[in-house]
């Protein structure tokens, strides 16, 4: 009876949608397969089966154990009015879970009115999500556009599939506009690692930062509009300039990252299309790093730098094993 429950089951669970069903009735068939093998009709257990079927069910009980326990957390991630509202007003094509997920991994940091977030030209590793207040975006001491709740510092090209790890050299200064500004910062490293072991945050990550794209876009055009931008001619320098800037740094990162350099050309191709970067403008930027457009083209140059192999060097086999930890 035992026998004929198991492949039942396992049959029931190939039939059903939900991977948490999927999950239950397989841990139902490998339980009932666990009685089987040990009482079998032979008389003698059957201890491989047995021991690789206890494997299955321990391995499908902690999955299980993490659905709840990743539902139990993002309810208490929504119990915060502050993240409520972030998550209600800009993430909510994100499953809550996957929200609580991405909370999990970054790290709160307040502001106050003066405080510089990011420097210009300086090395960041980190991408920001403004969770309260408002800052100011200037480039050689131009205001270009400000920053509200609900979007992003800093994320260079992850809109357009440019997952980018390590630093990239800001093009601009950010600070705080007002008081007690709140922002949520990630390890770029680490929450690239997220995105590649959660497919399902990756796309609707992508869907909010396109919003945001847009949301930046108004913004400029309202600063425009309010009256604050008194030489339209330098506003309007500064943010080609910016724009050139973001993809230099851009396109320093990736060719510091051979690992990634040949699978985002497309990507960054995509990306030049959306910000108007001409192929003269891209030539440019390379040459300025000393590469060539063969050289880019082959994705190898002698010499070249392997940022992967550096950061594991500098920050450590511990941070690189726990950064891989929490994106679990």
């Amino acid at each position: 009876m035992f026998g004929h429950a198991s492949f039942l089951l396992v049959a029931i669970s190939y039939a059903v949608d939900d991977h948490l069903q999927l999950r239950l009735i397989a841990i139902a068939g490998s339980s009932a397969m666990l009685v089987f093998t040990f009482f079998h009709p032979h008389g003698r257990p059957l201890f491989l089966p047995f021991k690789w079927n206890l494997l299955f069910i321990l391995l499908n009980s902690w999955r299980v154990a993490r659905v709840y326990f990743d539902r139990f957390r993002g309810e208490q991630f929504m119990s915060d009015s502050l993240y409520r509202n972030i998550f209600e007003h800009h993430f909510s094509v994100m499953d809550k879970t996957d929200f609580a997920r991405l909370l999990r991994l970054g790290t709160k940091e307040i502001f106050h009115k003066g405080d510089v977030v990011v420097q210009q030209d300086a090395d960041n590793r980190y991408v920001r999500l403004v969770l309260r207040g408002d800052l100011n975006v200037e480039r050689d001491g131009q205001i270009t556009y400000m920053l509200h709740e609900g979007q992003f510092i800093s994320e260079s090209g992850l809109h357009a599939g440019l997952g980018l790890r390590g630093s990239v050299p800001s093009c601009c200064t950010v600070s705080a506009a007002t008081d007690n500004v709140e922002v949520l910062r990630w390890d770029r490293t680490e929450l690239m690692r997220l995105l590649e072991l959660h497919k399902s945050i990756e796309r609707a990550l992508k869907a909010v930062m396109s919003w945001d794209i847009v949301s930046k876009l108004k913004s400029q055009r309202s600063l425009l509009a309010s009256g604050k931008i008194t030489d339209v001619e330098r506003w309007t320098e500064k943010r080609r300039e910016q724009t050139l800037a973001r993809y230099k740094a851009i396109l320093q990162n990736m060719l510091s990252h051979p690992d990634y350099l040949n699978k985002r050309k497309g990507n960054l191709a995509k990306y030049r299309e959306i910000h108007h970067i001409e192929m003269s403008e891209h030539v440019i930027a390379l040459e300025e790093m000393d590469w060539t457009v063969a050289e880019f083209e082959a994705g190898v140059k002698d010499g070249q730098l392997d940022a992967d192999k550096l950061e594991k060097k500098t920050m450590g086999w511990k941070w690189w094993i726990h950064s891989w930890w929490n994106a679990l």
